[in-house]
């Protein structure tokens, strides 16, 4: 491997979106890897999936799409005994609600020389909360996590049903370099941190940063676009429309969203110049039908 770090990660849950009978390839980190992938491969980086999957049709599809999509697939585990995780996926107005199948693969994501070998090579890594809901996940994304401290560290809160806790949220903050969240998320991390609900979610959102020392607070908020928080600056653009296909959803946009931002980051965009590449990569993502189509070139930076 070259000295250089070259891998962006997705860690933790690799599951199906099951949408309108259809299923799709998910999971906000591999959404995230995906597009960062179709982002930053021509700038000499290549995403990379830290999951587990199950030994059934849908493991097999997933490996054959991330490997034709250029993906690295070698530092997957594979479980016999469990299958590849899914969520059904309820649309709800504009917005979508996950029922998310327990007892999965991914819920025995475990540490293996693979991922030490992973964790030592990596440039970006992103995490939620969802991938640590059992006690084993949670203790091998944490591990990883804590190790690639040359890594520039997502924390996507990624809030699903009930699998969250005050814990996975703090250790999510004090371990990373940038937060993601959207605006269901703000009162709960605000809560889980001891931060005092402001004015508004923008301001609730400044204060965390300032607490907590993040490089920074990326705070989405759907078709109003993305917020950038550092220590000097909040940085916000105008929120882009494209023409929605048949059949479109959200699923996949936030994770667009941050792809966006790594890529201004790595690539070291202004930070107007990187919030509207996070809108434009997030509008486009929900114009279209699942999670992680593919890019059009002349969005790309």
């Amino acid at each position: 491997m070259p000295n250089k770090p070259k891998y962006i990660v997705g860690l933790g849950e690799l599951l199906f979106d099951i949408i309108d009978n259809t299923t799709i390839l998910g999971g906000a980190p591999v959404n995230f890897a995906i597009q960062s992938h179709q982002i930053l491969r021509a700038h000499g980086y290549r995403g990379a999936a830290a999951v587990r999957v199950g030994n059934d049709e849908l493991a097999t599809r997933a490996i054959n799409e991330l490997q034709g999509l250029g993906l690295a697939t070698e530092f997957i585990q594979h479980d016999r005994q469990r299958p590849t995780g899914t969520a059904i996926v309820h649309r709800e107005g504009n917005d979508h609600r996950f029922e998310i199948v327990e007892q999965v693969c991914w819920d025995h994501f475990h540490w293996d020389q693979q991922l030490e070998q992973l964790c030592n090579n990596t440039a970006v890594i992103c995490f939620g909360t969802l991938g640590q809901r059992s006690p084993a996940s949670r203790e091998t994304v944490r591990r990883f996590v804590e190790n690639a401290k040359q890594a520039l560290r997502v924390f996507d809160v990624n809030i699903r049903q009930h699998y969250y806790d005050d814990d996975s949220i703090r250790h999510g903050c004090q371990n990373a370099d940038i937060l993601k969240l959207n605006n269901e998320e703000v009162s709960l991390v605000a809560s889980a941190l001891g931060v005092p609900a402001q004015h508004n979610n923008l301001q609730t959102c400044q204060l965390i940063q300032t607490r907590t020392n993040l490089q920074y607070v990326v705070y989405t908020q759907g078709a109003l676009g993305t917020a950038m928080i550092s220590a000097n600056e909040i940085t916000t653009g105008s929120p882009v429309t494209f023409p929605a296909v048949e059949n479109a959803d959200a699923v996949g946009a936030g994770d667009a969203c941050t792809a966006g931002i790594i890529a201004g980051i790595l690539l070291k965009l202004t930070p107007q110049k990187t919030v509207a590449l996070a809108n434009t990569l997030g509008a486009f993502v929900a114009s279209q039908a699942g999670a992680t189509p593919a890019l059009p070139t002349q969005i790309l930076p």
